[in-house]
This record gives C-alpha cells, structure tokens and sequence, in this order.
C-alpha cells in the first residue's frame, strides 16, 4: 500500500508539474522605491503567444493598490487604462495625492478585452514605497470603504474623488448608497472622473499643466454635486 501510495503521489506531482501556469493578469516588475509624479518604465512579463489567455484577452489594465491602516489590499484607481497584450513596457506614473508620503503600495493588473469595461480577475505585483506623497486617508477609507469603481476613476481624478467623500462621507456604515449625502458623494466622484481622467484608451500620463487645475476643477465639481 505504500508503494502504491508513493507512486500516487508521485504521478500527481508529474501532472501538476506539466500543466502550464494559469496567469490571471499581466505581472508588472517594480523598483523598490517610486517618487511621485515621475514618470516611469515598468516592465511587463510577456504572455506566451500559444498561452490560453489569448483566447479569452488581448489586452490588461494597470491599477493602483492600496492598503488602508487595518484593511486589506486592492485596486482603487486605474494608471494605464487599456494596453495591448504584447506590451511588455509601460510608462507609469502616481499622482502625489493618491497616498501619504512612504506609503507601501502595489500595482495591480488584469487581462480584459479590448473595449470592455470590466476586467478578468487581478494579480499584484510586489510592493514599491512611494516617496514624495502628499495624500490623506479619508474617513470612508479608514472605514474599509471603496470610492467609487477602479475601473472608472483614474488615479489623477482619485484626490478629487477622495475629497468628495470628505465633504459628504457621514460614517453610516448601516446603510448602502441610498441617502442624500451618498447621492451628492456618487454624483461628486462621477463628475471627478469625467473631468480629470486621461483622454485616450491605454492613457498612463499626465501633463503638469493639467494638474494645475486639479485645485479649480475639484471646487467645480463639489457645487455640481451641491444641486443633486
């Protein structure tokens, strides 16, 4: 019986050995230590051209991760919207408002379709600390709550978003978005998005100039949430 067990496992480990690793998403390499607002080249492994994943995927999408005091990690804002699946670099960039200074924070990817909103399961890559930021948890954070969808507000448009939630966040953890303030916060966040995400599918960059208005716009879109 031993040997038969033995030979059982062994043929198990010989299976599994030969099956090819299933990917859920592209694996982005890090540097150890990010600055805010730099722009830089992350390599991406590259899929197999006879990989399973091509049939169901042509192209992924990059997050930012982000691991509040007490909650786990996940992807809150998108950094490169849509990238061809045989890309294998991209040039990144995180806005110094998305954390505070010497945050530990990840990037995570998904593969997806290209055109689709949704994506198909997330990978993180390894940790990077960001140095240079200048960003604060909001109380809805600190509460293990999202803002908004990562798949609709980009990380230049997350400071914003984040400051809807401290003007309208009330910290009723009872209840869905169902209230008034949540309506304004939803409305706000939306209006973040449409005014400060990058224009184009696989956008990654920002200029300067356009942060500038970052401050105008963000007074902009709260008095548009204050008429909902």
């Amino acid at each position: 019986m031993e040997l038969i067990s033995l030979l059982f496992r062994v043929a198990i480990f010989t299976l599994l050995a030969a099956i090819p690793p299933v990917h859920a998403s592209a694996d982005v390499i890090v540097p150890w230590n990010m600055t805010a607002d730099e722009v830089y080249d992350l390599r991406v492994q590259s899929v197999d051209p006879d990989s399973s994943v091509r049939q169901r995927a042509n192209a992924f999408r990059i997050y930012l991760a982000l691991t509040p005091p007490g909650w786990g990690t996940g992807p809150v804002c998108w950094l490169a919207y849509q990238v061809d699946i045989d890309t294998t670099q991209v040039n990144i960039s995180i806005p110094a408002d998305v954390a505070p200074d010497k945050s530990r924070v990840r990037f995570s990817s998904s593969f997806m379709k290209k055109g689709a909103a949704r994506t198909q399961g997330f990978s993180y890559s390894s940790n990077t600390l960001l140095l240079g930021a200048n960003g604060t948890w909001s109380q809805r954070e600190l509460d293990g709550w999202v803002i908004g969808s990562a798949d609709e507000v980009s990380c230049w448009a997350y400071g914003c978003a984040r400051s809807c939630e401290d003007q309208y966040y009330t910290g009723d953890k009872t209840r869905s978005s169902d209230g008034t303030s949540d309506r304004k916060a939803d409305a706000c966040v939306k209006m973040c998005a449409k005014t400060l995400n990058p224009q184009g599918a696989a956008a990654s960059t920002i200029s300067m100039p356009s942060l500038l208005v970052v401050g105008v716009v963000i007074g902009v879109v709260h008095l548009i949430a204050d008429v909902f």
